[in-house]
C-alpha cells in the first residue's frame, strides 16, 4: 500500500510538516466583494481584517469537487494506491461533501474521505497522530478506526478578544457589539463533536484563562494516555503565551504546543486577538 494524505487549508499544518510527510493541502477560498482568493496562498489574515474594516463583503467557500478530483487523480498517477482525505468538519463547511463527490468519480485508487468534525488546531492534532500511526505501519482499516476513536476525545475552545469581527462579518448587530465591547465581553465558543455551543460570556482575561484550563481538565479526566493540547491565534501571541503557561501549571502530562497562526478563512470569524485551544487524547 502506498498511502498519501490530503487535508485542507484550515488544518494549521506547518510547512515543514507538510513537506516531510508528503501531504497535499487543498485550499478553501476567501471571497472579498465577489473576488476569490485561495486560503493561505493568495491572501493573509491582514488582508481579511483590512477588508472587513473597509466594509467589504467577506465570506468563504469550499473547494469544488473538481479540485478534489484533480488532486486524487494526480496522486493516483504518481503511484498512490490509497488516499486518506481529512476535511474540516461537515458542520462548518461543504468541503467534506466536495471531497465525497470527487471520491465517487475517481477511478484506479482507493479514496477514503474522513470528516474530522474539527478544524484548525483540532484537525492539526488529528493529522499529527495519524502520521505517527502511519509510521508505525497501521493498515488503512486500523487508521480509520483509530481516527473515529480519537475524534470522540477531542474538542476546541475559541475565544474572541472582542465582538468587532462578529459585527463586521454581519453575525451580530452593531448595537449588540457596541454594548458587548463596553462591558468587556469576551465570548467563548465550544466546538465538540461537530456542534457549536456558546459556553460562557467572560469579561476578564483571567476568567478566560481559568475557564479554558477548567474546561479542558473536565474533558480529559478519563484520559489514560498522553493528552495533546494545541493553541493557535490571530495576532495574539501574548494571549497564547499566557494560556500556555496556565495550561502547563494546571494540567499534568500534557503535550502543549503553540501552533502557527490560523488561516485567513478561520480569521473571518475569529478576528484579531482571538485564540483557539484544542485538546485530544487516545
Amino acid at each position: 500500500m502506498k498511502l498519501r494524505i490530503v487535508t485542507d487549508s484550515t488544518f494549521n499544518l506547518d510547512e515543514n510538516f507538510i513537506k516531510d510527510n508528503n501531504i497535499t493541502v487543498v485550499p478553501l477560498n476567501v471571497i472579498i466583494d465577489g473576488e476569490s482568493f485561495r486560503d493561505d496562498i493568495d491572501i493573509t489574515i491582514s488582508d481579511v481584517m483590512n477588508a472587513l474594516e473597509a466594509g467589504k463583503k467577506v465570506s468563504s467557500s469550499q473547494p469544488s469537487p473538481q479540485k478534489y478530483l484533480e488532486v486524487f487523480e494526480d496522486l493516483r498517477d504518481k503511484g498512490a494506491t490509497d488516499i486518506l482525505c481529512l476535511t474540516i468538519s461537515s458542520t462548518l463547511s461543504g468541503t467534506y461533501q466536495s471531497a465525497t463527490i470527487a471520491r465517487g468519480e475517481t477511478e484506479g485508487v482507493n479514496v477514503h474521505v474522513v470528516d474530522t468534525l474539527s478544524t484548525s488546531v483540532g484537525a492539526e492534532i488529528i493529522t499529527n497522530l495519524v502520521v505517527e500511526r502511519i509510521k508505525k505501519e497501521y493498515t488503512i482499516e486500523e487508521l480509520l478506526e483509530y481516527i473515529e476513536n480519537i475524534k470522540k476525545n477531542s474538542g476546541i475552545l475559541m475565544n474572541f478578544e472582542n465582538l468587532n469581527t462578529l459585527k463586521l462579518s454581519g453575525r451580530i448587530t452593531k448595537i449588540k457589539a457596541a454594548i458587548g465591547n463596553l462591558i468587556g465581553v469576551k465570548p467563548m465558543i465550544e466546538y465538540v463533536n461537530g456542534k457549536v455551543l456558546i459556553s460562557s460570556k467572560l469579561r476578564t482575561e483571567r476568567n478566560v484563562i481559568n475557564f479554558i484550563v477548567d474546561r479542558i481538565k473536565s474533558e480529559i479526566k478519563d484520559a489514560t494516555k498522553k493528552v495533546y493540547i494545541y493553541i493557535s491565534h490571530a495576532n495574539a501571541i501574548n494571549r497564547v503565551n499566557r494560556v500556555a503557561e496556565a495550561l502547563k501549571e494546571g494540567i499534568d502530562n500534557a503535550l502543549i504546543k503553540i501552533s502557527r497562526q490560523i488561516s485567513p478563512v478561520i480569521a473571518i470569524n475569529l478576528g484579531y486577538g482571538g485564540i483557539g485551544v484544542a485538546w485530544c487524547y487516545e
